[in-house]
């Protein structure tokens, strides 16, 4: 335990552990409500639903090893000037795609730039090679301060890693302040990786991804997946982007048949859903936009402006922790992100997923109820 209460960082695991919660509570996993798994609480596309079991009986054969097709429809989604299959590679999950950009420095000795509070993997990636992590710590708005930034990197480092939207505050980064960032790092040669994965909540999303300019900067690499967004963490499936030079070097480390046989149809279908695209944009906006008015009725809590499906609250009035609130909430059938464990934050900080309006107003009450007895 540290001195605030949280458990060593090492040893906790991510938001959406839906599975230990119904254990440690006795609480069927139907009757949960997850508040820290910051998926779409809408669900999977219904088109990626019955494409799953239109195509179960493909599990019979071994996934293909060079889908080409995949990557072009994929390019096409991205849909960006410039880009096309060539710049595209798949990952199981996002997570296999920030170990595999960090393998790439396997047999160096290096350092990694993560402005911090930040997604954990960036660090464990590094440190799992031997590397060695350098925490620069963002604004208290979660902004970041890109001379800072700059002043981290040293011959030594080989990688700076971001999220955009910001995990676990939600700010959205524009395109030309993480340009700067992207353009001083190809000076140094050090790779830019930047992590996607809640970009299409946004509604700036064509506008302030930086898929588009991973042609003209060798070293940049986006990560994405379809586990936010299309709410499908279960089939594992994240790609990247990048210029070809850089995939290649990823081609020559990635682990053959990562990617199930089912997942890249499945990830076609929910792409092509227009009806659930549109649905989940209009319906995660106006109930965060609510659900952000509610928590800031209540007495003693900051929330942090988000364009993502999550909230950042700070407990500002010192009745209560991050801590205690998971664990009255837990008990209660509702399972929310303790902050304390990201580097850069501590025990007054907890994040909530925006979820229906009726699963949103239960959190509140019960939230209200704690933070005033």
């Amino acid at each position: 335990m540290t001195s605030n209460g949280c458990r060593e960082r090492r040893f906790v695991s991510h938001g959406g552990d839906i599975w230990g919660f119904s254990r440690k509570y006795n609480i069927p996993l139907e009757e949960a409500l997850d508040f820290s798994g910051p998926i779409n609480h809408l669900g999977p596309s219904p088109k990626a639903l019955e494409t799953a079991e239109k195509n179960v009986k493909l599990i019979k054969f071994y996934p293909d090893p060079n889908p080409v097709e995949l990557h072009k429809n994929i390019a096409e989604y991205v849909n960006q000037s410039g880009i096309n299959a060539d710049n595209i590679i798949l990952g199981n999950g996002s997570i296999e795609l920030i170990y595999m950009i960090t393998e790439i420095f396997s047999k160096t000795n290096f350092k990694a730039v993560v402005p911090v509070p930040s997604f954990t993997e960036y660090e464990k990636a590094a440190l799992r090679l031997g590397g060695q992590t350098v925490y620069v710590q963002l604004q208290q708005d979660f902004s970041m301060d890109n001379e800072k930034i700059k002043k981290a990197i040293t011959p030594d480092t080989k990688i700076v890693s971001i999220c955009n939207p910001h995990s676990p505050s939600g700010k959205l980064y524009l395109k030309n302040e993480v340009l700067d960032l992207v353009e001083y790092c190809q000076k140094k040669d050090v790779i830019f990786s930047i992590d996607e994965n809640y970009i299409e909540f946004t509604n700036r999303e064509q506008t302030e991804t930086l898929a588009g300019c991973v042609n003209k900067y060798e070293n940049l690499f986006v990560i994405r997946s379809v586990t936010k967004f299309y709410g499908m963490p279960g089939i594992r499936f994240g790609y990247g982007v990048a210029a070809k030079s850089l995939i290649n070097k990823l081609l020559d480390i990635r682990q053959p048949w990562s990617i199930n046989g089912l997942a890249g149809l499945v990830t076609l279908a929910a792409f092509s859903d227009k009806e659930f695209i549109k649905n989940t944009k209009h319906t995660i906006t106006q109930e965060r936009i609510k659900f952000t008015e509610q928590l800031k009725e209540i007495p003693g809590l900051q929330v942090f402006p988000s364009d993502a499906n999550f909230l950042l609250v700070k407990i500002i009035n010192n009745k209560s922790t991050s801590t205690k609130i998971k664990e009255e909430l837990a008990k209660l059938g509702m399972l929310i992100r303790d902050c304390c464990t990201f580097v850069g934050l501590d025990n007054t900080y907890f994040r909530v997923t925006v979820r229906s309006d009726k699963d949103n107003q239960k959190l509140v009450n019960a939230v209200k109820k704690l933070m005033t007895t």
